[in-house]
Formats: structure tokens, sequence, C-alpha cells
């Protein structure tokens, strides 16, 4: 098998196993079992179990950073641009399951990893761009002024983010209209009121 084949092999096993046990819970052997290649082997792909790990998140994180500049970019109107952020956050939560199955496992552990790989930056980038959609709405009077972006932010975002849990998309519905549901949810009790 091609070195990159094998690389991607790993990862997506690896994916996997994380996602289902945990990543202190898993071995270096489970993953070599899982691949058909002694445990020492994938030494020879990845320094460590952590190491996986990180590569398995910056992946994911790439992407969607990627995307979220592409929304942001069309400078949508806000109720626009929330849809089509949550539409970019449930399709990478699809895409990207063993990523983001292990982070909401283990959360505070997935964060470290991204310290030490220097992606905070690239982590925050999804939530930078909610933030700003909101505060955009909130100026030119789509939204309401009285209540906190912050707390709406969270709410939101942890709608669209366990959504992902449950939700598998199909001929019948698509990310995007999960996502155009979440938002419409959400943002009519945001929307400004008028007397």
């Amino acid at each position: 098998m091609d070195p990159h084949e094998r690389k991607r092999q790993i990862l997506d096993r690896s994916a996997e196993i994380f996602s289902r046990k945990g990543v202190s819970a898993t071995t270096i052997r489970e993953i070599g079992d899982a691949v058909g290649v002694y445990s020492g082997a994938l030494y020879h792909y990845f320094p460590s179990k952590e190491a996986i790990v990180t590569e398995l998140i910056r992946e994911y994180l790439e992407d969607l950073t990627a995307r979220c500049a592409e929304v942001t970019e069309r400078n949508l109107p806000p109720v626009e641009r929330l849809e089509a952020l949550a539409e970019i956050a449930l399709a990478t939560s699809e895409q990207y399951h063993g990523a983001t199955s292990i982070w909401r496992r283990e959360g505070e552990y997935m964060r470290e990893r991204v310290v030490e790989a220097d992606m905070v930056e690239t982590a925050d980038a999804m939530q930078v761009a909610w933030r700003e959609a909101i505060a955009d709405g909130v100026a030119d009077g789509t939204f309401r002024s009285d209540i906190d972006p912050e707390v709406f932010r969270e709410l939101l975002y942890d709608a669209v983010w366990h959504a992902s849990r449950w939700f598998r998309s199909g001929p019948d519905a698509t990310t995007a209209d999960l996502a155009r549901t979440v938002i419409s949810v959400f943002v009519d009790g945001l929307r400004r009121r008028h007397n």
C-alpha cells in the first residue's frame, strides 16, 4: 500500500476507535491491528498516538476554517450568514465524524492538542464568524439588542454542534434544511420586534 494511503487508513481507523473507546483507552496495538500492521510500524507514520489525534483535528479545523472564510467573504446579510455557518458546521461534523466525536467526548484533551499544535486561532475561527454575524445583525437592527449576543451565540452553536450527534443527511433532509430550521427557530426569537 502506498504510504499516503496507509497514513489515511491509519487516520480513518484511529478516528473510529477513538470516537468509540476514547483516546486514553485506545492503544497503539489496537490501531495497528485495525490497519493490519505491527504497532511498531505505526511510528513510521506518526510519532505517537497524540500525533494521530492532532492530525485528525488539524484536518477538520483547517477545512472548517476555510469554509468559514468563504462564507464571510461573501458578505451575506446576518441571517443568511448564520444559515451558511450552521450548514458548514453540520456538514463538517458529518464529514469529520470521528474528529468531532472525539472532540465532544474529550473536549479538554482536544483543547490541549489544539494549543500544543498552535491551532487556537484556527479552532476559534468558527466562533469568531458566529460572533460577527450576530453583531452585524444587532448593528443593522435585524436582531434584538436586549439579548446578550454571547449567550445567543453559545445557545445557537451548541444546538448546531449537538445536532450532529443524531442528524444524518439524506435525500429528504439535507444539512442545508436542518441549518435553515435551526436558524429559523433561534433567529425568530432574536429578531427585533416591530411595535
